[in-house]
């Protein structure tokens, strides 16, 4: 370990900068990040010059790809080792499996004094990463989970100690995202005032529910002619979900509107908010939604019920279950005064808990605790540590 390190210096380590979940919240979170007290680097495996890249570098924080794009390049692990011992940064914290098990034994081997990892979803990784992150554990001094439900997972299922692991929510600007005017937000998008519009904003990936979604709207759209599906985003699976539109028949009623700048414009056109994942860990998307002030109906996997509290802020469906997504859906749309109250409950509900505010100071805070040398001596046995 050295000691002529940089006790400001923070540098992160992900898998890759494209658009996604984790990317989101480390680009909040080094946006909100105090530049006084720490001094960022980002470093990533590979993708270092996709979307949320070029929105880091445009904060100021330089940005390093180390060029991994494929499997196991031994040379992209000898780039990350020495730029560690060139960088001699105080803390590594690193985000998403693929980063997380080379960060934390090259972290070692350069000597950084403090080592972060995350768990950011359950129940989605193989048993064999399982395993390698078992056995890493020992080299981190703290791992960093998005919800407490996260947080058993990993110490149950995973078997990271429960005293490393700390609960941090993810944040949400509530300045970007608010209740607007539904009849301009649709205007923008042709849609009528009447129509009853549906929508999901997320990757095109199998993880993410959508073909269940897709059944569900099928079987809505009969009893609800002027309905509407807005499905945000892209991914591997978009070709496949457009063939399976027509097959259902409701293509022209389905728009698929690609990745997009304005997804808090697009929310604001929709009555309600639909999360069909298969997993998840806490999602950015349903928080972004009940911030604008819409009911979310979602599969209580991951850390969903921590954000959408069944019967309050929105509806709860198993996942993989498009019948209960239609039920539930219907009923929020049949009665305009639920979903309303629930819509104005979810805005509370990120208001008190959800903050990016409150996701950047407990980071910081967990920083300065562990910079301190208090929180690196052997720490009481018992679960995890739930910041607030």
């Amino acid at each position: 370990m050295w000691t002529n390190c940089d006790a400001r210096s923070v540098l992160y380590l992900i898998t890759e900068l494209d658009v996604g979940g984790a990317q989101t919240a480390l680009l909040r979170l080094l946006t909100g990040l105090d530049r006084d007290r720490f001094s960022p680097t980002v470093v990533c495996l590979y993708n270092g010059d996709a979307t949320v890249a070029r929105q880091i570098r445009a904060l100021g924080i330089p940005v390093t790809d180390l060029g991994m794009n494929a499997k196991w390049r031994w040379d992209a692990f000898w780039r990350l080792y020495r730029l560690l011992r060139r960088k001699r940064p105080a803390i590594l914290h690193t985000w998403m499996f693929h980063a997380n098990i080379p960060g934390r034994v090259l972290g070692r081997l350069a000597g950084v004094p403090i080592v972060i990892s995350s768990e950011r979803t359950m129940g989605q990784e193989r048993r064999w990463r399982y395993w390698l992150s078992r056995i890493t554990d020992r080299l981190t001094d703290r791992v960093i989970c998005v919800a407490g439900r996260v947080a058993d997972f990993a110490a149950q299922t995973i078997g990271i100690s429960p005293d490393k692991l700390v609960v941090i929510h993810n944040g949400i600007p509530l300045e970007d995202f608010q209740p607007g005017d539904r009849v301009v937000a649709r205007a923008g998008l042709g849609i009528p005032t009447s129509a009853c519009v549906v929508g999901t904003v997320g990757r095109l990936h199998p993880v993410k529910g959508t073909s269940y979604l897709l059944e569900a709207f099928a079987d809505l759209a009969p009893g609800h002619a002027e309905a509407i599906l807005l499905l945000v985003g892209d991914g591997p699976q978009r070709t496949q979900l457009e063939e399976l539109a027509r097959c259902l028949g409701v293509s022209e009623r389905v728009r698929f509107l690609g990745n997009r700048s304005d997804v808090s414009r697009l929310l604001q056109a929709m009555d309600v908010f639909v999360l069909a994942s298969v997993w998840e860990g806490m999602p950015n998307a349903a928080l972004e939604a009940m911030a604008v002030g819409l009911p979310v109906v979602a599969t209580g996997v991951g850390g969903t019920p921590e954000a959408v509290v069944d019967g309050e802020t929105g509806l709860l469906v198993p996942p993989r279950d498009p019948d209960g997504l239609a039920q539930a859906i219907a009923r929020l749309l049949r009665d305009p005064e639920l979903w309303r109250t629930m819509g104005q409950a979810g805005r509370r509900r990120v208001e008190q808990h959800f903050s990016v505010e409150q996701m950047v100071r407990q980071t910081e805070r967990l920083y300065e605790e562990l910079l301190s040398g208090d929180a690196l001596r052997p720490p009481v046995r018992g679960g995890p540590t739930v910041c607030t």
